[in-house]
């Protein structure tokens, strides 16, 4: 089985959808483009992966459409699975959740893309065959959260500096590296009452109390 094999042929579509009337409408609107072809529905992962597993490659689909909210084994489980067992199927979320810890559990598992439920059908369609061409497809609303989630995350690591100064953080490199009190002063060519002086300032900037809380936040907070 081959995405880009004969571009002449449908591509196959699996669905994995627990609301019977959701999966048979995606199943009617998708088998309307004959560039589709839908070899399947199933209301549970695991009925997928029971029927792959007794199935020859060469007949497995080229795309899964996988919710993600399933009775028994959820749709970024399944995903994972279904990725370990039959690396060349592509994945693709079809949800209605937004929330961005979600949507990288899914993208973590495997998944290539991760598109909504509430997508305009011609839409959601070019977007499920971009797949066939290598495309990652993302809903517009996902890819801003992601976005937002992106730029949050460098707002914080940029805030985190707790206002180190340049010889202050050479310093908390060397801490981390294990150099005494001794052995700053000398690669520093400072006193040792100047190094000691810069520790202090590291331990009260990043409201430390011991050597092993400082190592342990600058690993954890990459501050070196």
């Amino acid at each position: 089985m081959s995405l880009g094999s004969g571009r002449g042929a449908p591509v196959t579509i699996a669905v994995v959808e627990d609301q019977r009337e959701v999966r048979e409408g995606l199943t009617y609107l998708l088998g309307l483009d004959g560039r589709v072809r839908v070899t399947g529905g199933f209301e549970r992962a695991e009925d997928l992966l029971d029927r792959l597993s007794g199935a020859s490659p060469a007949d497995d689909p080229d795309i899964v459409l996988m919710d993600i909210h399933l009775p028994g084994m959820d749709g970024i489980e399944a995903t994972r699975e279904l990725r370990a067992a039959r690396p060349d199927i592509v994945v693709l979320i079809l949800t209605v959740f937004e929330e961005p810890d979600t949507i990288l559990a899914a993208f973590r598992a495997g998944a290539r893309g991760y598109l909504l439920k509430n997508t305009r059908p011609e839409a959601l369609l070019e977007q499920v065959l971009s797949a066939r061409d290598d495309g990652s497809p993302i809903s517009p609303t996902v890819a801003r959260r992601l976005l937002d989630e992106l730029r949050r995350d460098a707002d914080e690591t940029a805030a985190a500096d707790y206002g180190l100064t340049a010889r202050e953080r050479e310093v908390l490199r060397d801490i981390v590296d294990g150099l005494t009190y001794k052995e700053l002063a000398e690669k520093h060519h400072i006193a040792g009452s100047t190094a000691k002086k810069h520790m202090l300032h590291i331990y009260q900037k990043l409201n430390v109390s011991s050597k092993a809380e400082i190592v342990r936040k600058a690993l954890n907070e990459h501050l070196v």
